[in-house]
């Protein structure tokens, strides 16, 4: 805490970062104005043997980069930074297995229509974070459904869909599943067009084109209903390119769990850290270079997102999920591939 605090304490003596210590009026010690009692002390500064004192009402405590904390009195004219904190609630799971995402009570998959993208790369970015894809969609009623989500949400120009050109030629769903149905407007695909799929949402048939995978849309994402249940950590074999999450993500992150991601003999494993929120007090995720005794890559904590680690020398990469607590955070969210 004193680390992000003093990272954010202004640079010069002209300004000051003001934290919540108060004068509890009838013990006269010094206490948070959550009401948490002073269990930490910066290094000893001017001021640090004050905190121990009888205080004073009328008095604001400040940081600087230096570490200091400082105080002086209220109505004095300063120019002050001002930073709050705000306990974040845990997401709670909902019964349908869908957890904030719309349930079609159809097909076993759940859907969501998210913020605009600037390119179809970064609206499947968006989609994985929440530990889905971008939506492939196989009959007409997953279609309907989809239109009618994405006017719900205001987009009502179109969405981004899962499906590109492929190398031979044709256009195929980016989650590997057959395009096994097809809604394009009349002599769509059209060569030079593009090569990623979007929905128009404008009309009622919610028909699709090929467009330029620059143009910047919503962006429509499905994955699969999940199960209702208490997090487990399963010890099973990933693929590369899948979505792999801690257990629980991103409603419980307080399951230890180790991940052994291999690829082929000769080769390195790049993970991708899609998303990880994780309190640095006290969680962490450990990258190894190998599985048994390997060298440590990198110990991670705090808030990453879209951060990529790779072997020095091994095949496999042991990532070791080590919360302490995993209190009001998601968790993990992470893929990988060979190099």
């Amino acid at each position: 805490h004193q680390n992000y605090w003093m990272a954010r304490a202004p640079t010069t003596s002209e300004g000051f970062l003001i934290i919540g210590l108060e004068c509890n009026s009838t013990s006269k010690k010094w206490q948070w104005i959550d009401g948490s009692e002073v269990d930490y002390k910066p290094r000893p500064g001017m001021y640090h043997t004050d905190l121990d004192n009888e205080c004073k009402t009328g008095l604001s405590w400040d940081v600087h980069p230096d570490g200091y904390w400082n105080y002086g009195g209220y109505g004095n004219p300063i120019s002050s930074h001002l930073c709050c904190t705000l306990q974040l609630n845990q997401p709670i799971q909902s019964g349908d297995g869908c957890n904030g995402f719309a349930d079609d009570e159809e097909d076993g998959e759940c859907y969501i229509v998210s913020d605009i993208a600037s390119t179809w790369q970064d609206a499947e970015m968006s989609c994985t974070k929440v530990g889905a894809h971008l939506a492939s969609i196989h009959n007409t009623q997953e279609n309907s459904f989809v239109r009618r989500l994405a006017v719900s949400t205001g987009a009502v120009n179109g969405v981004f869909l899962g499906g590109s050109l492929r190398k031979d030629g044709t256009f195929g769903w980016m989650d590997g599943s057959v395009m096994d149905y097809e809604n394009y407007y009349p002599g769509f695909p059209k060569k030079n067009f593009g090569d990623c799929l979007a929905m128009d949402t404008s009309a009622s048939a919610g028909q699709w084109m090929n467009m330029d995978c620059t143009e910047k849309l919503p962006v429509a994402c499905i994955r699969p209903q999940q199960t209702v249940s208490e997090p487990e950590c399963t010890g099973e074999d990933y693929n590369e390119g899948a979505i792999i999450t801690s257990p629980g993500f991103p409603f419980s992150a307080s399951t230890t769990c180790d991940y052994f991601l291999a690829v082929d003999a000769g080769k390195k494993v790049v993970v991708e850290i899609l998303l990880l929120e994780a309190n640095s007090c006290c969680d962490s995720v450990i990258l190894y270079d190998g599985y048994l005794g390997g060298n440590v890559i990198a110990t991670l904590t705090g808030d990453i997102q879209n951060a990529n680690y790779t072997t020095k020398t091994s095949n496999i990469m042991r990532v070791s999920y080590q919360p302490k607590g995993g209190v009001n955070v998601k968790g993990l969210a992470m893929k990988f591939h060979a190099v």
